[in-house]
């Protein structure tokens, strides 16, 4: 009996697989470029109604088992128009052509914690950049990579020092005296954008003529980011898109997803960047010709005789900042997998050399991404950074100490030779230090070790044709340790002025951003499939913590450490925030899935507000409807309309400051803080109302989006001068006080020609934004600046927030009027070529740099032009307030992929492919601005003081060779 059971089970066996094997059949072929005819690798091939589908090779190929019948094929390829296909019970062999999706109308757009939307259905406007638009030019960091792409985001350096220093502004100024950065969110964890100042103010004093504001030239921590291993970044705006981030959202969300590994084979990149930096614009500096020319500049006339040479000038400019290093940048990746796992490694060396002597930056990168499915509806997502950098940047930016070479080069003559002779420097004797001296010997390096990590666990808990439920966990930590050594020696010409000769300031800064979130998300499509819902809620938690040290010494012994200096003061600052978020959030999509409904709400707590416990809440609706061909010409339009709600946190202190430790006479003691805190302080709170409308046209061939946003801010942060006999200078408040911004964003998008050999796309942005203090609690006050006569920033009821004021009233505003930026992307073959022009038009700048030079009689055009302002600047401040316009050619690129044949003879079969590019960034600026460069902030990233030119680092321009292979 058991010997007939076992035959009859191996019978069943048999004769269910072949009848298994009757039921299905195989389907195969070749999936395209419909423009180019090129296979596309990555694509991926479902039977609809079925969990079946294959991805193709690198060919384009691919080979699936559907049921027997007539089948539907969806076909889906990153950068591709979707395309479903009918095949016939009798059809095996099925090719399918995509059309590029050149404006992305069908990509997936965050809309949530762990949601998305396709963009056709989006109510926001969300600007997205992509990884081939990321890395169209070399760039020392991220945010210089975003310049010109983003509608109604003011993206501008804060000077040209190696290592960075840029700050991100979206839609207008929205605080006074709060948190001026958008949140940046990596791979789902909240990371840290921190400026932590060098100690250069020891030397320069900048602090010490009446502006408590930082001037150190700092770098923000999202410099070191790779730009070569992110795939993408979302810029959420407005504040129904970013009201999902609740009480840290208002000035805008930036989400930068990094490369994934993709099934298949291992795809091994390697890219050899050769280049150099040079100094984009100098200013110049008077000449003399004749002895008496130079007897006009001083009147001594023993010292100029002395050192007057006829015929021959030095130019101090071009010898510090002349310098063209070799700059060399390698990066390499795999890629690859099994449906079980897929991995993404990456590794990047970057070394750029500054302009000027003894400056650079170097960068040492590497990342691994790993999914991992575990079974049973259970995918884990494993990414790890780990990135090491290291730049000097010299010394720039104000000074009271004679020491930033833009404060010296103004009042020293150009007859004078700061040449080193033998390998000593001669004293200057027309200022205090000898800027050749200063860059050769003073150290001012910053090296940073920076970690993130982020674990992600997906939970499929319910999977059927109609309900998804999916939970996400995502755990994550960024960790950095940042050493600033500033050393300035004691043979230096300026150190005797404090009286203590030498130096040296050390800093050590930890940073530690810990963040958990735990999201559900159910996901219905009934039966019809016509409407779906999208349910999502989940908590967050974050725990930040800065810790910086600094150590002074003063009267070096020897050596550059602190522990060899006479003198040796200590300063400490910590930082300790801990916030918690709660949401909730809908969506639906109806009629035919062209109506789209969101809404939801967030709670927010925070250790930075005066009621800890106390939950704020940020609500957002938003809908959108999508007329498909609504008459002849548009293939698509849609309207759109949204509401949110978003808060801006107190800076960390405005809630309280602890007193300071000191010695007092010989006596131990504690001092009190000069800023007073509010022990009710609150979120500043954003309300934006956001219209617009989306088209497409001519079957792809172009598209629109236009967008009209109002952004109400209330509960103001100020800080208010109070008595001097409380004790204590200054007092941060939460006020009544509200600010507005109203602005206008679009984008055009044509591609003319679109054929298997060539193609064009021509993109363009345009946004302005006009803001306006609606109420003051407070009277009228300036800030920042240096006082009237020179030009500072005024608040004043029912005016602009960025109004710049001096002795003759209002005299400009900081603010751009409009921004432009026009791109093309054209391939021919085997070429392409791409550029980007950033035009920004309007925008004071406080031009301090200039007024220096005419003060010192040096600048060069004194004597036709510079004597003529220092005479009008008596009783006008607004002849150094000077418009700030630009256009600049940001990114060019030429490249060509070498033929099949000549890479296998170069390099064997296994190499894919290999390219050649030629490319360069900031090649031309036209301006009639008379400083270094439009964009600058000697006060670093700042809401509203910015725009003042004093003594910056000059801006370069970049060239490079690169040489790209694929295997």
């Amino acid at each position: 009996m058991p010997l007939r059971t076992c035959g009859t089970s191996v019978l069943l066996t048999l004769l269910t697989a072949q009848l298994l094997a009757a039921q299905v059949r195989q389907i195969s072929g070749r999936i395209t470029n419909a423009s180019t005819g090129e296979g596309l690798s990555e694509a991926t091939v479902a039977v609809v109604g079925t969990s079946i589908l294959a991805q193709t090779g690198n060919d384009g190929n691919y080979v699936l088992n559907a049921p027997e019948g007539d089948r539907t094929l969806m076909v889906r390829a990153i950068g591709y128009k979707r395309r479903q296909v009918e095949v016939p019970a009798s059809q095996g062999t099925t090719d399918v052509a995509l059309e590029p999706d050149v404006f992305k109308l069908e990509e997936i757009v965050i809309t949530g914690q762990s949601t998305g939307i396709e963009r056709q259905n989006l109510p926001n406007a969300v600007a997205t950049v992509d990884a081939a638009d990321i890395s169209r030019a070399p760039t020392p960091t991220l945010e210089s990579a975003l310049q010109g792409k983003i509608p109604g985001a003011l993206i501008q350096a804060n000077s040209g020092a190696p290592g960075g220093g840029i700050q991100l502004n979206l839609r207008g100024v929205s605080t006074i005296n709060a948190s001026v950065d958008p949140l940046f969110v990596v791979d789902g964890i909240v990371i840290s954008n921190a400026a932590i100042p060098n100690g250069a103010n020891a030397v320069t004093a900048a602090q010490s003529g009446g502006n408590p504001r930082n001037q150190d030239n700092p770098v923000n921590r999202l410099a070191d980011i790779n730009p070569e291993d992110i795939e993408r970044v979302e810029v959420l705006k407005g504040g129904s898109a970013a009201a999902i981030y609740g009480s840290k959202a208002t000035n805008g969300v930036v989400i930068i997803t990094t490369k994934r590994g993709q099934v298949g084979k291992p795809q091994f990149n390697i890219s050899q960047r050769f280049g150099f930096f040079e100094a984009a614009h100098l200013l110049g500096q008077r000449q003399f010709p004749t002895l008496a020319d130079a007897l006009q500049f001083s009147r001594d006339t023993a010292l100029v005789t002395s050192v007057y040479q006829q015929g021959r000038t030095f130019n101090f400019e071009d010898e510090l900042y002349g310098r063209k290093p070799l700059s060399t940048e390698t990066s390499a990746s795999v890629s690859g997998g099994t449906e079980q796992t897929q991995y993404f490694l990456s590794g990047l060396v970057k070394n750029d050399g500054g302009i000027a002597t003894n400056t650079g930056y170097k960068k040492q990168a590497v990342r691994a991404n790993i999914d991992q499915d575990l079974g049973s509806g259970i995918k884990l997502e494993v990414n790890t950074n780990v990135i090491h950098s290291s730049s000097d940047r010299g010394l720039s930016n104000n000074d009271n100490s004679g020491t930033s070479p833009y404060l010296v080069f103004p009042f020293t003559p150009s007859f004078l030779n700061l040449e080193p002779t033998n390998g000593v420097f001669p004293v200057n004797p027309f200022e205090r230090s000898n800027p050749l001296q200063t860059f050769a010997l003073l150290q001012n390096n910053e090296d940073v070790w920076r970690v993130l990590g982020t674990v992600t666990a997906k939970w499929s808990v319910l999977r059927s044709a109609r309900s998804n439920l999916q939970v996400i966990t995502i755990g994550g930590a960024d960790f950095f340790n940042q050493r600033n050594n500033f050393v300035s020696p004691p043979e230096l010409q300026y150190e005797p002025n404090d009286g203590q000769p030498g130096t040296v300031v050390l800093t050590k800064a930890q940073n530690r951003n810990l963040n958990l979130a735990v999201n559900a998300t159910h996901t219905y499509t009934p039966a019809s499939e016509g409407w779906q819902a999208t349910t999502s809620a989940g908590v967050q938690y974050e725990d930040r913590e800065l810790n910086a040290t600094q150590v002074l010494g003063r009267t070096l012994l020897a050596g550059t450490s602190p522990d060899l200096a006479a003198s040796v003061t200590p300063f400490q600052q910590i930082e300790p925030v801990r916030d918690l978020g709660i949401f909730g959030q809908e969506e639906v999509l109806l009629l035919d899935r062209k109506l789209l409904l969101t809404a939801g709400v967030r709670a927010d707590r925070s250790s930075s507000n005066g009621n800890t416990g106390k939950y704020f809440l940020y609500p957002k609706a938003a809908a959108s409807y999508r007329f498909v061909k609504p008459f002849g010409g548009i293939d698509e339009l849609k309207l759109r309309g949204a509401y949110g709600q978003t808060g801006n946190r107190p800076v960390f202190g405005t809630k309280y400051v602890s007193d300071t430790t000191a010695t007092i006479g010989g006596n131990f003691g504690s001092l009190v803080p000069v800023q007073a805190g509010d022990p009710n302080i609150k979120p500043e709170r954003q309300k934006e109302y956001e219209t617009g409308v989306d088209a497409t046209f001519g079957n792809g061939r172009a598209d629109l989006s236009l967008t009209l946003y109002q952004r109400d801010i209330s509960d103001l942060i100020l800080v208010q001068t109070i008595a001097p006999s409380i004790g204590q200078q200054f007092r941060a408040f939460s006020s009544t006080s509200t600010l507005r911004n109203r602005g206008v964003e679009a984008a055009v998008g044509i591609q003319p020609i679109r054929t298997r050999d060539a193609s064009w796309l021509f993109r363009t942005t345009f946004s302005l934004n006009r803001s306006k203090i609606t109420h003051l609690s407070v009277p009228t006050f300036q800030t920042g600046g240096f006082g009237t006569s020179l030009g500072t920033f005024q608040i004043e009821e029912g005016k602009s927030a960025t109004q710049i004021a001096g002795r003759e009233g209002v005299v400009g505003d900081a603010y751009p009027d409009f921004q432009m930026s026009f791109t093309n992307d054209i391939e021919y073959h085997a070429f392409t070529l791409g550029f980007l022009f950033d035009w920004k038009h309007g925008g004071d700048i406080i031009n301090l740099t200039e007024f220096l030079y005419d003060a010192g009689q040096n600048s060069k055009d004194y004597v036709t032009a510079g004597a003529q302002r220092q005479v009008d600047f008596a009783t006008k401040t607004g002849v150094y307030v000077q418009d700030g316009s630009y256009l600049k050619l940001r990114e060019v690129n030429l490249g060509y992929t070498l033929p099949n044949r000549i890479t296998s003879s170069l390099f064997g079969r296994n190499v894919r492919y290999t390219r050649l590019t030629l490319s360069g960034r900031n090649l031309l600026r036209f301006t009639d601005y008379r400083g270094l460069d439009p964009e600058v902030s000697n006060f670093g990233n700042q809401a509203i003081v910015r725009n003042v030119d004093v003594a910056p680092f000059p801006p370069s321009r970049s060239f490079f060779l690169s040489v790209d292979l694929g295997f």
